[in-house]
């Protein structure tokens, strides 16, 4: 359940997620010709470029702006932001085959039964959990990211009652020593977690290379962004046209992650 009415509600089908990459070339490599994403159209805006693969019913947005980040994100546990993909496909052994092709290592592929599992990491670092499932049609579809946090009580909050995404199951991560909580963001499945003791990699996106923020397409920023507020979340971007009929914002999770709003005007 989510806690707020229909206005300022999440109107995309899937969220997606905007990726500060350090070799933007190796990224679409791994991407586009690994996981065989379609390559779509770059976008031009002042100041950056979005080079896109179409990720399921997301896409992925590689930001190419004047400054590379020196700095890869760490790994789960070592740090707190947005630290992971679920990425479905078809066959897992195919997959292998082609990241191989691409100039990327195979993956060492598990069977669980129903479907198999593989753990690879992008060439920033960012770990990459992959799914395969015999018959399933959509080619490389974004299913999950995950999102280890300092308070999951607060998250849980801004993410239900101020995004308005739908929270679901939760459950037990023994080898994480943890819980984890699930919501729907359309499509798009947030995994997240609590560590103890860690330090955020947040803050503007060029800060970090890796995955820095979530974009939902919303009916009303204004809505979205009044929650904020009462809510005292941080909104470092205010509603700001980035072309004809189309404006944004940007709003901080407890952590400090971005999570982009857009409306179509």
């Amino acid at each position: 359940m989510n806690n707020v009415d229909n206005n300022g509600r999440m109107i995309s089908a899937a969220l997606d997620v905007g990726v500060v990459p350090r070799d933007i070339d190796a990224m679409l490599a791994f991407y586009a010709d690994g996981l065989g994403m379609q390559r779509l159209k770059d976008i031009e805006l002042p100041g950056t470029s979005l080079a896109r693969v179409k990720a399921g019913r997301g896409i992925l947005k590689f930001n190419q702006g004047a400054m590379v980040p020196e700095q890869s994100p760490s790994d789960v546990t070592e740090s707190r932001g947005m630290k992971l993909f679920t990425i479905i496909v078809p066959d897992l052994q195919s997959t292998s085959e082609r990241l191989q092709k691409a100039g990327f290592s195979g993956l060492s592929i598990e069977d669980r039964g129903q479907y198999t599992l593989a753990f690879t990491r992008d060439p920033d670092n960012t770990l990459v959990e992959l799914a395969g499932y015999p018959g399933f049609g959509e080619g490389a579809v974004l299913q999950a990211v995950a999102l280890t946090v300092g308070d999951v009580d607060a998250t849980r909050s801004f993410l239900s009652g101020v995004l308005g995404f739908a929270e679901g199951k939760s459950e037990e991560v023994p080898s994480m020593g943890t819980t984890k909580f699930e919501f729907a963001a359309g499509a798009t499945t947030l995994k997240v977690w609590q560590i103890d003791g860690l330090l955020a990699e947040a803050g503007p996106v060029q800060a970090y290379s890796g995955i820095r923020y979530l974009t939902a397409e919303v009916d009303n920023i204004d809505a979205v962004l009044t929650r904020a507020r009462d809510a005292g979340r941080n909104i470092p971007i205010e509603p700001l046209d980035i072309v004809p009929g189309v404006k944004i914002a940007m709003v901080e999770d407890p952590d400090g992650n971005w999570f982009e709003l857009l409306e179509r005007t």
